[in-house]
């Protein structure tokens, strides 16, 4: 006999052939439900539990009796009996006690059973998956079904950047709930953060208090409000910490909406033990992912280290390629050559050491002045595009030697680059860079040999060893010879660019100039020629030669240059001779600032004071002038006269005719000028020192401008 079977046998013996009802409670405000097989009649409804009339009670009705059993956690079992009952035995009482209360212990493990099922199904179902985003929406629906009463819920997880408890996953909550972040401490999912100690509530009311309480922001209260659909429908809740080992990670909390049970610590120590699983079920994934992030990193980081991989062997076979051309030692064309076979863009080079354009192309011309050039390029240092005013679109890359631009590869561009094109034109700059150098290098050293071979000539003299060094030097000894001397006056302060800049001169003299230049060098701001000529006559347009090429360089470098050529002697052992004379012509020529390129004999009379000192010429025009000098517009007016009587040779016709005045006029400020300077112009010895103090002060640029 099972015990349903006994207990009705046990009421039908002692209470008679009336009918009963047998109902449990699993708790004090918990709806009484009536046992499996039982029937309800209309006229009992549903009994009311008595938990704390003691172990048990009875209550008397007219048509019926109910006997009230009371046992742990305000469980209870109500055995409900047809009839009128006056009193009942205490033995039988004790004795249904007992029997009924297998009742209770039948349901509790029911649950329990029910429940380590549910236990053991959810944390199989959270621990297959090791997605992170998939493990947290399987644990708050696990959640839910591990405390059956619950109807929404959701997890949050600490963010240590923002210090913040952050929503993941929810159930039953709309969009709202990812607005409710707490800080640690603020309302109840922050409390329990902080001291990891779960809370349970049974009430609307109770809840809101304690969300209060702890100090819930105003924006985060409306958003747990706003996120239920409707305020007001939650009568209880449980939030539990979500913990590893000590370390908590974040927070758990399910929602009862309409009060089915009375939430307690049995709901409270299961949902811990569901929670602790979720926990190691989070870090499993949180591994799973940090792995497969690392495993990701790896793999791109294979890729990166694959391509660059290529990118070196392309590199190094460009680098080959370009090196091998570079050691034949047969120019930087032919570097310049093998870049245009690698690549299929239009290349232009330009040599900023030669100031010339190069490209491999049959009929390609420069897209950009020299100047142009040079601005665009010393306005950046490393490569950029630019568009000329015809549209097309090109390439730039500088090279430089340090601070100094030395020069730029010009590609012209209708497409993007390729890889190959990009490492060709890298590789191929510090080829052409160090080819660059190595000419610069090669250039200094020239002209350091060619000032040592000059220098040696001028130290020769006119002795036997001149007339050897010269035929060794290939030098006619007996030939025509001159000496030019170029100065660029505005030399710049950075030495490697005037270097640059006197090579690319000292270049062009000899380009222009052919044959008849027999040694050039630079030396600071100077470059010096040697001359050899066919005749005398030959200095005049070697003249004119040098004056165009100066002023081009005025023009299109803004460089301002003056130069000197001594006269022309026949045979080599005037060199000494010719190299003072240029010399001499370059200290005139600054003397008054002027910017040209003169013959030693267009000096004239002034070569018999090169050497003399200023003072010395000064002392005598003051000597000599300095009564007509005063400051007075008499006198300047017989200044003016004298310097005009000389200038026409001494014609009164011409000077009156020249400085506008009557000849009776003329003839009276000459004896003036007789007078204030104690001479007399017809005489041969006062006449010439009057003439040279004049043609001194008008050869001194100062003294002239002191006398306005």
């Amino acid at each position: 006999m099972n015990l349903e079977k006994y207990i009705g046998y046990f009421i039908g013996k002692e209470f008679g052939d009336a009918e009963h009802q047998i109902w449990k409670f699993r708790g004090t405000g918990e709806r009484a439900e009536i046992l499996e097989g039982e029937t309800v009649r209309e006229d009992g409804g549903v009994p009311a539990c008595r938990a704390d009339s003691g172990r048990y009670c009875m209550e008397k009705y007219d048509a019926s009796t109910e006997l009230h059993f009371c046992y742990l956690d305000k469980k209870g079992i109500v055995l409900r009996i047809f009839k009128h009952i006056n009193a009942v035995d205490e033995w039988v009482m004790e004795h249904l006690y007992h029997s009924l209360h297998s009742i209770i212990l039948e349901d509790e493990l029911k649950m329990k059973t029910t429940e380590q099922q549910m236990m053991i199904e959810s944390m199989h179902s959270i621990s297959s998956s090791l997605e992170l985003d998939q493990v947290l929406k399987t644990i708050i629906r696990h959640a839910l079904n591990v405390i059956p009463t619950s109807d929404a819920g959701f997890l949050m997880l600490y963010d240590p950047y923002r210090q913040k408890l952050i929503p993941k996953v929810q159930v039953g909550f709309n969009e709202r709930i990812y607005q409710f972040e707490t800080r640690v401490g603020e309302s109840i999912t922050g409390k329990v953060f902080e001291d990891g100690r779960s809370r349970v509530y049974n009430s609307y009311d109770e809840l809101i208090a304690e969300m209060r309480a702890y100090n819930i922001l105003p924006e985060n209260y409306d958003s747990i409000l706003q996120s239920t659909g409707t305020p007001g429908m939650v009568d209880g809740a449980i939030c539990v910490p979500v913990s590893i080992d000590e370390k908590r990670i974040g927070v758990m909390i399910v929602h009862q909406g309409r009060m089915k049970k009375r939430l307690g610590q049995e709901d409270v120590t299961l949902l811990e033990a569901f929670s602790r699983q979720a926990a190691i079920a989070i870090e499993n994934a949180q591994y799973h992912a940090e792995t497969e992030e690392r495993l990701q990193q790896i793999t791109d980081l294979s890729g990166q280290l694959a391509e660059k991989n290529n990118q070196l062997q392309k590199r190094q076979e460009v680098h080959h390629t370009l090196t091998m051309l570079s050691i034949q030692n047969k120019g930087i064309n032919v570097v310049v050559d093998g870049m245009q076979n690698m690549i299929d863009l239009e290349l232009i080079f330009f040599n900023g050491l030669e100031n010339d354009f190069y490209s491999p192309g049959k009929n390609e011309k420069a897209c950009f002045s020299v100047f142009e050039i040079k601005v665009l390029c010393l306005e950046r240092h490393r490569d950029f595009y630019t568009v000329t005013d015809d549209g097309d679109r090109y390439y730039l890359y500088p090279i430089f030697n340090g601070q100094v631009f030395i020069g730029c590869l010009i590609i012209l561009v209708d497409r993007p680059m390729s890889e190959i094109e990009q490492i060709t034109i890298e590789q191929g700059t510090t080829v052409l860079a160090l080819e660059l150098v190595n000419w610069q290098t090669a250039t200094k050293i020239y002209h350091r040999r060619v000032y040592e071979q000059f220098r040696k000539l001028l130290a020769y003299g006119d002795n036997e060893q001149l007339v050897e060094y010269g035929k060794e030097l290939n030098l006619n000894v007996k030939g025509y010879w001159s000496v030019a001397v170029l100065e660029i006056v505005n030399a710049q302060n950075d030495l490697q660019y005037l270097e640059i800049h006197i090579h690319q001169l000292a270049s062009r003299l000899s380009k222009k100039l052919g044959d008849s230049v027999k040694l050039v060098y630079g030396f600071y701001n100077k470059i010096i020629l040697l001359l050899s000529l066919s005749g005398t006559e030959e200095v005049y347009d070697i003249k004119d030669e040098l004056n165009e090429i100066g002023v081009q360089e005025q023009t299109k470098e803004s460089t301002l240059v003056r130069g000197g050529i001594s006269g022309v002697y026949k045979g080599l052992e005037y060199i000494n001779k010719c190299y003072g004379e240029a010399n001499k012509i370059i200290s005139y020529l600054a003397s008054r600032d002027s910017l040209e390129v003169i013959l030693y004999e267009d000096i004239g009379l002034n070569r018999l004071f090169l050497n003399q000192p200023a003072e010395d010429i000064n002392h005598f025009i003051e000597e000599t002038l300095s009564p007509l000098t005063v400051d007075n517009s008499r006198y300047k007016e017989l200044e003016k006269t004298l310097d005009a009587y000389m200038e026409t040779n001494r014609s009164p016709g011409k000077t009156a005719k020249l400085v506008h005045i009557h000849i009776n006029t003329l003839y009276q400020r000459l004896r003036t000028i007789e007078e204030l300077l104690d001479i007399d112009l017809n005489d041969s010895q006062d006449m010439l020192k009057i003439q040279l103090a004049c043609h001194l002060k008008n050869s001194q640029p100062g003294l002239e401008d002191a006398h306005g």
